[in-house]
């Protein structure tokens, strides 16, 4: 099977989610720091929302080479989705939900749900291989 660029990049996706829980697990007090920051700035704001998109485009354009071909391209669009409506509302609104949720959090809760974030990333790139 020859496996294309959106398939490198899901995979790459998969990854980050693998990688995030880890951090998560590590760190988890500055995993709140981090998320308390999404939105902080039009930079980290604009940066996430490409990376958001730039990985929706990648599983929808993956998603037929996929396991799981229907799952794959509806999470792809609702990042794409999340990602334009997120570009469009103020920068301030999501600077604020951010802040809002890393200060609700407890730091245990942080470290609980962290694997669902390995076996997302775990389940993403097994759909991809």
């Amino acid at each position: 099977m020859m496996a294309t660029a959106a398939q490198y990049l899901s995979i790459v996706a998969g990854l980050w989610l693998v990688g995030l829980s880890l951090f998560m697990l590590a760190a988890p007090r500055r995993a709140l720091k981090a998320l308390a920051a999404m939105g902080g700035t039009p930079t980290v704001h604009f940066g996430e929302m490409a990376l958001r998109a730039a990985a929706g485009t990648a599983l929808v354009l993956a998603a037929a080479a996929s396991r799981f071909p229907l799952a794959i391209v509806v999470v792809g669009w609702f990042l794409i989705a999340s990602a334009a409506v997120l570009t469009m509302l103020p920068r301030r609104w999501h600077a604020a939900y951010s802040t809002w949720w890393a200060q609700r959090i407890p730091v245990p809760a942080v470290r609980l749900v962290a694997p669902l974030s390995l076996i997302a990333g775990a389940v993403l790139i097994r759909a991809m291989i």
